[in-house]
């Protein structure tokens, strides 16, 4: 963005329009600039020449608008570092003629220290010989000559310091960089803005932005007429979203403005058609305050138009989160819930919902397994126009699951709301008949200190999996198919075969062939074994006289069975393992005495 004062526009019945960039005059100057920040940079000249020069320019350039030098200025100034030049400790005239140079690194403000101390010590100069004294004495403690002392007295003031580094870029892209911040600076002052994307990933990848920068905003989604494909996400339609404007808010506003700045760049560089639709307050020349409108979209934007700082890396920006609150839940439950033996998926900031009205909703997170989604907001940063909004959306997302059960699985959905702001959440529900509903105890979340519980919902998943695996397991059409020529079978193989839970799959295979087959359990997953093959690993342990738990193992091994299964198809074949100490070498095994049978 650029400074308010640099903003250049053009406002006509109530309509406002930035003037950009767009003629070969506007892109010469441009160059012309930045061969003077180069030249600058090569002669290391203090920023005090480099103004000079460019005032010069602004004062000779023949289309007259100061705000577009200056603007170009401020950009090239974001790419150029300013440091302290180096002071010569010797080698002037004063220091005679075998005097060696060198350029040495002096404090500007331990020098100003020295010689108000040395001041205060001698008396107010009321003279420039009085003053002069005081200089030398500091220059002989710094071994330097008396100009290097007053050079180096200022030369931390911005006038004096010089240009170190500068990086260059070429006029077409600060011609689109300037076009760019000039749109984000005319932006910062609207009161509400509204953009519209094209379908598909298109407005998925702009709405996750809005998120993830933390924008207040109501989305509709609409489909074109004579479109009628879906790809799941948006069809051939548009996201029309509705954007608080920074002056709408009453604190934070420039952090907000950033933000909503930082928006603009994801929006036109997107593929596909845009539109922007912004009110933008402006003052009159009588003094008063007026609002015009803007819009502007991909058919009308200027040829030019670029971000030297922008990389689109989708990938990268989707491990961000938003908040602290955030963070720390997907760590919790990464942890606590382990998605490699429960196979429950955690995705944040899945599709958006659909609720009536067309009205999209982003949940912050969604959990997924069997085709099964359930979903978690966490309600934080609002206001109550805000608060208002999103309670419309839960509300219809909870009335559509009471209206129709099968209908609304997708819209699965938790609460989870920081304490503070229960009391605030309840007046809100409750205030008026149009906002009054209650949500369902069982999918409120109440959390402090900025952690979310993950047990309740995680009990809520093992409820999934206990439904699903029942569901299978009672229906007496669902067969398992595995090679039955085979003594060793694993359950994972078969689970993932006919896209079943692995619980549902033992049990079904133990239903249909218990009579066969024994199972056992190793670390996070479950084998069959042919009985005939377990009596005939029996016999085996048997005739070897095998007392040893390593050497138990080494024959099982041999026999193909999986080490992890090793202990409890042990204790299957009727053994007890006798542990002497943590070493498996020192453990021995005894053969259970059977029971006579009445």
């Amino acid at each position: 963005m650029l400074a308010a004062p640099l903003l250049r526009v053009r406002t006509r019945k109530g309509m406002i329009v930035p003037l950009f960039c767009t003629t070969e005059e506007e892109l010469g100057l441009a160059e012309r600039m930045i061969e003077e920040f180069k030249t600058s940079w090569k002669n290391r000249e203090r920023k005090s020449v480099l103004d000079s020069r460019i005032a010069a320019l602004e004062s000779s350039y023949s289309i007259g608008d100061y705000k577009l030098v200056r603007g170009f200025y401020a950009l090239l100034e974001r790419r150029s570092a300013f440091a302290t030049e180096g002071i010569v400790s010797r080698g002037d005239s004063s220091n005679g003629k075998n005097a060696v140079s060198s350029s040495v690194s002096i404090d500007p403000v331990q020098l100003r220290r020295m010689l108000f101390e040395e001041s205060s010590r001698q008396g107010f100069a009321l003279t420039e010989l009085e003053r002069m004294e005081i200089i030398n004495v500091a220059a002989t403690k710094l071994h330097l000559s008396a100009n290097a002392v007053l050079k180096a007295m200022w030369s931390d003031l911005e006038h004096n310091m010089v240009l170190d580094q500068f990086d260059a870029i070429d006029a077409k892209t600060l011609v689109g960089w300037y076009n760019l911040s000039l749109l984000q600076t005319l932006l910062f002052s609207c009161t509400k803005l509204e953009f519209r994307v094209s379908g598909g990933t298109t407005w998925k990848h702009v709405l996750r932005n809005v998120k993830r920068l933390g924008l207040m905003y109501y989305l509709q989604q609409k489909q074109q007429k004579g479109n009628d494909d879906d790809d799941g996400g948006g069809g051939g339609g548009s996201i029309v979203c509705s954007l608080e404007g920074p002056l709408s808010l009453f604190k934070l506003t420039d952090r907000y403005g950033t933000s909503l700045a930082k928006l603009i760049p994801s929006i036109i560089f997107s593929k596909g058609e845009w539109h922007i639709d912004a009110w933008i307050l402006r003052k009159t020349m009588e003094g008063g305050k007026k609002i015009y409108e803007f819009k502007i979209s991909e058919a009308e934007v200027p040829p030019l138009l670029s971000d030297p700082f922008y990389i689109d890396h989708e990938e990268k920006r989707s491990s961000y989160f938003d908040s602290t609150v955030e963070e720390k839940f997907a760590c919790r439950f990464q942890e606590v819930v382990d998605p490699l033996s429960t196979g429950w998926k955690l995705i944040r900031e899945p599709d958006p919902l659909i609720v009536s009205g067309s009205v999209a909703f982003i949940p912050d997170f969604m959990f997924e397994k069997y085709g099964k989604r359930v979903y978690l907001e966490i309600v934080g940063f609002w206001t109550p126009e805000y608060l208002e909004r999103k309670l419309q959306k839960l509300r219809d997302i909870f009335e559509s699951e009471n209206r129709d059960r099968r209908s609304s699985s997708d819209k699965d959905l938790f609460i989870a709301v920081d304490e503070d702001l229960a009391s605030s959440i309840k007046a809100m529900t409750t205030k008026s008949s149009s906002s009054s509903f209650l949500i369902p105890k069982d999918r409120l979340i109440f959390y402090k200190n900025g952690n979310v519980p993950v047990r309740s919902i995680f009990e809520y998943l093992k409820s999934i999996d206990k439904e699903v695996i029942e569901r299978n397991v009672n229906d007496p059409n669902l067969k398992v198919e595995f090679d039955y020529s085979k003594d060793i079978i694993s359950i994972s193989e078969i689970a993932q075969k006919h896209n079943l839970p692995a619980e549902a799959a033992l049990r079904i295979a133990m239903r249909d062939y218990g009579d066969r087959y024994i199972s056992i359990a190793g670390h996070h997953h479950y084998y069959l074994i042919s009985k005939s093959k377990t009596q005939e690993l029996e016999s085996l342990l048997d005739k070897n006289t095998v007392s040893r738990f390593t050497d138990a193992c080494l024959l099982l091994s041999q026999s193909g069975i999986p080490e992890s299964c090793h202990a409890e198809l042990i204790s299957k074949l009727g053994y007890d393992v006798l542990w002497q100490s943590i070493d498996p070498s020192n453990a021995v095994m005894k053969k259970r005495e059977r029971r006579a049978s009445n």
